[in-house]
């Protein structure tokens, strides 16, 4: 027998919207003990009821009001094993990066800032190396103004600690709003000497109908900086597709997974497990399935050979291997080299991984 709510999305692919409506409020899922069923049955009941009000961008928005914003869970996420190793491989990368360069001053260009948390560990692993820079300036794009002034603040504050003068310029937008004169003037000022990071953050990328694919555009752009080289961390699914029935399947795997993950982690409070679930994933799953319009869904994840593929035309050369891995002791989890990028499986599903690119073919190859 199928899951009731796989008949649900089933009945609607057959046209039986009745039905589907109908089966759908009949079932009725602990919001604490039945998670995964609850968010995504709450979610299709947002597709279904016309009088549902659109929601907003799930970066900028609150689930409920009583509840932090999502990036505040970020600190909560860091905790599942997968999305820690995807950091625990990203990291060392981007510092590679910048002290093989032996450049007196560079700068790391962070695509999502946040609160500053993985610039201040990168900041932290180049101090620790036998030629730190002289100067090491933090650019970071985030679009919500509390989160880019606790950044920089933050990023200043622990500056003061590391063995090389440190400066902060925040831009609180994202990278596909840079206007012509900004991508300029970031070529100007940090070409030739920049480490770009991009964790978790470019699959919100948006491409608005008959304007030419805008994620194609950014990674162009990006590679104008010349940069010293160029770090991908990505969830691997496919979300960026018009067709409700094929996201609703990839959306059941991936973020089934994901609850599962969460689960078995005993690092974690029930309280935290719940607020995961339902305050992180489950925002991205109504964002996934309860919006039709393209331009209207923020969460749209690529496969990670689609990015490989994009950095690739974009006139990367992508990392032939990925050297020392972090071990893994985890029973379930593995961490394993393909193509293009590294893959960070649970129960032998690639979850998420981490790609490397530089614009020089020979460089770290």
């Amino acid at each position: 027998m199928p899951h009731p709510l796989v008949e649900v999305v089933q009945h609607l692919k057959e046209g039986s919207v009745r039905t589907a409506y109908h089966l759908l409020h009949s079932l009725d899922y602990n919001r604490n003990t039945q998670t995964k069923e609850y968010v995504f049955a709450d979610a299709l009941k947002k597709k279904l009821d016309f009088n549902y009000i659109e929601q907003a961008n799930v970066y900028l928005g609150k689930y409920d009001d009583e509840e932090d914003s999502q990036i505040d869970i970020f600190d909560v996420l860091a905790k599942v094993p997968a999305f820690t190793y995807s950091y625990q491989i990203g990291n060392p990368l981007l510092a590679q990066y910048i002290t093989e360069s032996g450049l007196a001053e560079v700068a790391y260009m962070d695509l999502g800032l946040g609160k500053g948390s993985q610039a201040i560990a990168v900041m932290e692993l180049v101090a620790k190396s036998n030629n730190p820079p002289e100067k090491f300036t933090v650019i970071g794009l985030e679009p919500v103004p509390d989160s880019l002034e606790a950044a920089g603040t933050a990023i200043r504050k622990a500056g003061e600690d590391l063995p090389f003068a440190v400066d902060f310029v925040g831009i609180g937008k994202c990278a596909e709003d840079l206007t012509w004169d900004e991508w300029q003037d970031l070529r100007q000022r940090f070409g030739g000497k920049v480490t770009i990071n991009a964790a978790y953050s470019l699959h919100h990328i948006v491409s608005e109908p008959h304007e030419g694919d805008e994620r194609d555009r950014v990674l162009r752009q990006l590679y104008l900086l010349n940069p010293l080289g160029f770090v991908l961390l990505e969830g691997n699914a496919n979300h960026n597709l018009d067709d409700f029935f094929q996201r609703f399947h990839n959306c059941w795997e991936l973020y089934g997974t994901c609850f599962d993950m969460v689960d078995v982690l005993n690092e974690l409070t029930d309280a935290e497990k719940v607020a995961l679930k339902i305050g992180f994933f489950g925002r991205e799953i109504e964002d996934i399935l309860s919006e039709d319009e393209m331009a209207n869904r923020h969460e749209r994840l690529e496969p990670l050979s689609v990015w490989a593929e994009r950095l690739v035309n974009a006139g990367f050369y992508l990392k032939k291997e990925i050297p020392n891995l972090p071990p893994v002791n985890h029973p379930t989890l593995t961490v394993r080299q393909y193509k293009g990028y590294v893959g960070v499986e649970y129960n032998h599903r690639t979850v998420v991984g981490v790609l490397a690119a530089q614009v020089d073919k020979y460089h770290g190859q």
